[in-house]
């Protein structure tokens, strides 16, 4: 709103200046041409110049007077946009909230999941040691036996080979 009114006051200076400019062009032309007196010119300038300045606090103050009412009515305006401003913003937090807390609730059920997998894993890993321990165990058992079985063998070739040459 402030920028209308500085351009209305720039208006109404360069407006004087202008018409200052203008009148003593005129007043200058009539002196020259000899239709009025220098005093009376003098006086010419002098009551524009005082007009002019009557003129332009008066414009200052109806600006004055029009900001201050443009203002005064703005502001329930103002006030509401502030209400809704808050309004929204609320309404946003509120959201934003709600986002957070389902996000929340799905992370907590995929860390009980995974905790459930995890034990579950535990649990096969530990059963996976067992099963490990018992086949080594059955294998060595496995190993002794082939070994005691070829330890046999070996004997009984050897005794055979023994009787063999006796005989």
């Amino acid at each position: 709103m402030k920028h209308p009114v500085k351009k209305a006051f720039y208006l109404g200076v360069c407006a004087a200046a202008v018409t200052k400019r203008f009148v003593e062009a005129e007043v200058k032309r009539y002196l020259d041409a000899g239709h009025i007196s220098e005093q009376e010119g003098k006086r010419i300038v002098d009551h524009a110049m005082n007009q002019m300045k009557k003129d332009r606090k008066q414009l200052e103050n109806m600006l004055k007077k029009e900001l201050k009412r443009t203002v005064k009515e703005a502001r329930p305006a103002l006030k509401e946009a502030g209400r809704l401003a808050a309004d929204v913003a609320e309404e946003i937090v509120k959201e934003a909230k709600a986002t957070v807390a389902g996000k929340i609730g799905k992370a907590k059920r995929r860390v009980s999941r995974v905790k459930k997998v995890a034990k579950k894993a535990k649990k096969v890993a530990a059963k996976a040691k067992k099963v490990a321990k018992k086949v080594k165990r059955k294998a060595k058992k496995a190993v002794k036996k082939s070994i005691r079985k070829a330890v046999k063998k070996r004997k009984v070739k050897a005794r055979r080979r023994k009787a063999a040459k006796k005989k």
